[in-house]
């Protein structure tokens, strides 16, 4: 069972799955179309990866792919502890750089889903964390892009000072130095 909570960002929406339990374990379901569609959201995933960052402190973002080919994401742990990060990067939009978080675990069973137009960023809370992601458009390189996760214009606040980064994030452009196009 599936349920959805509105956040400050409306298209951006937590989701929540409950678990059944019994003398054998646990029992839960993490996506159902039926449940989104009955909620607004027609959604086709093509693709589904895993990321597992090995120390807490990790960073990814903030990424997302330019039109033509922008990406809707779906995002939960199956291990350890994050906080996803959604940002509105739709210049025509009213809440354009506003951005929301959650905290996603094991145990709170949370999910974020971030339609098209909005950038996405995560932070590992614990050594080991493993971040399922589905996406309804395949990565391509050629319209991939980052933004430099400590963009003032943007200012997430996260909860780390030096964060472990990869090279492509250390070298993203800040917002008003990028192409973006959402």
């Amino acid at each position: 069972m599936l349920k959805i909570l509105e956040t400050e960002l409306k298209e951006v929406k937590i989701l929540e799955y409950t678990c059944k339990e019994d003398n054998r374990g646990l029992t839960f379901s993490t996506y159902s179309e039926k449940v989104l569609l009955e909620n607004g959201i027609d959604i086709h995933f093509t693709e589904q990866n895993i990321y597992c960052p090995i120390k807490s402190g990790t960073l990814y973002g903030i990424h997302f792919q330019n039109n033509p080919a922008a990406q809707t994401k779906l995002l939960y742990c199956i291990a350890g502890r994050g906080i996803d990060y959604a940002v509105d990067l739709r210049r025509d939009s009213p809440t354009y750089l506003k951005w929301i978080s959650v905290e996603l675990s094991k145990e709170n069973r949370r999910q974020i889903f971030i339609p098209k137009g909005f950038g996405h960023a995560f932070v590992s809370l614990e050594d080991n964390t493993q971040v399922v992601m589905w996406i309804d458009e395949y990565f391509d390189k050629k319209y991939s892009r980052q933004i430099a996760w400590n963009d003032s214009q943007i200012a997430i606040q996260y909860p780390i000072e030096n964060p472990i980064l990869a090279q492509h994030d250390i070298d993203a452009p800040k917002l008003s130095d990028s192409d973006c196009n959402l």
